[in-house]
């Protein structure tokens, strides 16, 4: 019996020798400079990989032992590797604004210096015309700014002298569009239509429309445009995934999609074509869907689940942008009172709405730009706390830009992300110079936030941007005065928060054996160049789930 039980024995262990013996990586990473974003290693030599996850990290030396006759090996040769990153505010329809028969017109972003005067852009419209990029009879254009106009005075008049029987309509930098006289017409839009609870028609002193609608009004005129094919949707999506493997970024969250793009990128994932981890945040209280309740959100998020693509979250409107002409930013008034009518939900809507979809699992990203909306939404999360418990899940506050000293603490508190957008850093050479004083002094509170153990993420708002591109960003939060963080705070911020925030941090975010192999290798050392020089970091490889999805030119490896 003994004998029997140490034959048992001994077979055993060699069952389990064998299940834990050496594994062959299929590729190796080494003599780099490898950045983890994990406190119990924060730098490495070298990584090994296997079927797409991290199989060792570590030292030169010790990575030899997983190097097989197959092993692929790079030499780093110093360079600096670091987690992919995440992108916490994106617009993944950003490229349908310029295909499909779209038009794309001069400013091409809120940075463009040659910013297209009336003539130019009616120049532009007449060319997309004549190339046959519209929309059925429509030209859709992209984009304008109010400072465009003679006296910064938006009016349909200028678009109507050129084009007064086919329907114009220009999207705006920030929330808003601009529909000339036809478009107006097709839309059933005049002096007696009333503003949708989301929006505004913008009028003149007569009461009549100059065309420019603020906010969800927009969708009172592009609901009469003929929809994009499908072809175009799958085209943006794409180009949208291969901008974010040229900036490094390997997940990222939509901040306002849409069902056909969801489908599009249900549709790609399940045929093996997508390489980007997504999670889509369908908008709530949109017009034209204003009343779809929770539960219904819920089902029709449910059906576009798939392995890279992650469903389970809304977006809603607490107010609206700093940088619009009739800015809709929502702060406390001097009497220390909210201006509820100012708001884009009342705070006893949204308190109802945050409850509703924290029960039933789904993460709600809030845009909250003042400090009465930053209130708000934080109010709304402790209005789901006290409901529900704690969920597990984290709600974002989105943009964060200012908050009350009082309501920093109440984040951490709450388990609440602060999701900040600070391409600000990249738009300064297009504000003026009054709203810098004014404004960018009190935003962003990076040091405070922080102070307070508060989940923070960033994001590129990619459409204020010209492109998804973080390290912009990623310089200005290391050189923002006394609210300045860390170089190691703020690549967490980018990398492994963003795992957190949507708790997927034992899957991806840090560098770390067992999770998803998403590694950066860059053209600088972020740790040894002053913080301005961080801005113009180039990304020489991406690397998701083990396979490089974007190589720079110039990069020899």
């Amino acid at each position: 019996m003994t004998t029997n039980l140490i034959i048992l024995g001994f077979l055993l262990l060699t069952v389990v020798d064998s299940a834990f013996a050496q594994q062959d990586a299929d590729i190796v990473y080494k003599n780099g400079k490898i950045y983890t974003v994990n406190y119990r290693l924060p730098w490495a030599q070298s990584v090994a990989i296997k079927s797409g996850r991290f199989l060792y990290v570590g030292t030169d030396k010790d990575v030899e032992s997983y190097i097989g006759p197959k092993t692929r090996i790079v030499d780093l040769k110093g360079k600096m590797a670091m987690p992919g990153i995440h992108d916490a505010h994106q617009h993944f329809g950003v490229p349908v604004r310029e295909i499909g028969g779209n038009c794309r017109l001069r400013p091409a972003s809120y940075a463009d210096p040659a910013a297209g005067t009336v003539d130019q852009i009616i120049e532009g419209l007449k060319l997309c015309q004549e190339q046959g990029h519209t929309r059925g009879e429509w030209i859709a254009g992209f984009v304008y700014r109010g400072g465009s106009f003679p006296g910064g005075q938006v009016h349909r008049r200028y678009i109507d002298a050129a084009f007064p029987d086919t329907p114009v309509y220009i999207r705006a930098w920030a929330h808003g569009g601009l529909a000339n006289s036809k478009a107006l017409e097709v839309a059933g839009i005049d002096r007696n239509t009333p503003d949708p609870d989301s929006g505004q028609i913008v009028r003149d002193e007569k009461g009549e429309p100059t065309g420019e609608l603020l906010r969800g009004a927009t969708q009172l005129v592009v609901k009469n445009m003929p929809p994009l094919p499908s072809e175009a949707l799958r085209d943006a999506v794409l180009r949208t995934e291969k901008l974010c493997h040229k900036f490094g970024i390997t997940s990222a969250q939509d901040a306002a999609s849409s069902e056909a793009l969801l489908n599009e990128i249900k549709k790609l994932d399940e045929q093996g074509q997508w390489a980007l981890r997504v999670t889509t945040h369908l908008r709530v209280n949109r017009p034209g869907r204003s009343h779809m309740p929770p539960a219904e959100m819920k089902r029709v998020t449910a059906s576009y689940k798939s392995p890279h693509l992650d469903t389970d979250a809304v977006k809603i409107f607490v107010d609206g942008s700093p940088l619009q002409p009739h800015n809709a930013d929502v702060d406390i008034d001097l009497a220390g009172n909210i201006p509820v009518e100012r708001l884009r939900q009342s705070p006893e809507t949204l308190n109802r709405l945050v409850t509703d979809f924290d029960r039933m699992g789904i993460k709600v990203k809030m845009h909250a730009v003042g400090t009465a909306a930053t209130r708000t939404a934080v109010n709304a999360i402790a209005a789901a706390r006290k409901a529900n418990g704690d969920s597990g899940i984290y709600h974002d506050v989105t943009h964060s830009i200012r908050y009350k000293a009082v309501d920093i603490p109440r984040l951490s508190n709450l388990n609440a992300v602060a999701e900040m957008s600070p391409g600000i850093w990249q738009i300064r050479g297009a504000l003026t110079a009054n709203l810098l004083t004014a404004y960018l002094p009190k935003a962003y509170q990076f040091r405070t936030v922080l102070d307070h153990n508060t989940l923070m993420t960033i994001g590129s708002d990619w459409a204020i941007l010209p492109e998804p591109n973080l390290f912009p960003a990623l310089s200005g939060l290391v050189d923002h005065g006394d609210e300045s963080i860390n170089l190691h705070e703020a690549i967490k911020a980018m990398t492994l928060n963003g795992a957190i925030a949507l708790g997927k941090q034992k899957t991806y975010g840090s560098i770390e054996v067992e999770k998803s192999a998403d590694m950066i290798v860059l053209d600088r050392n972020l740790f040894e160049i002053p913080p301005a020089q961080i801005a113009d970091t180039s990304v020489l490889e991406t690397v998701f789930e083990g396979k490089v999805v974007y190589q720079a030119g110039q990069y020899e490896q």
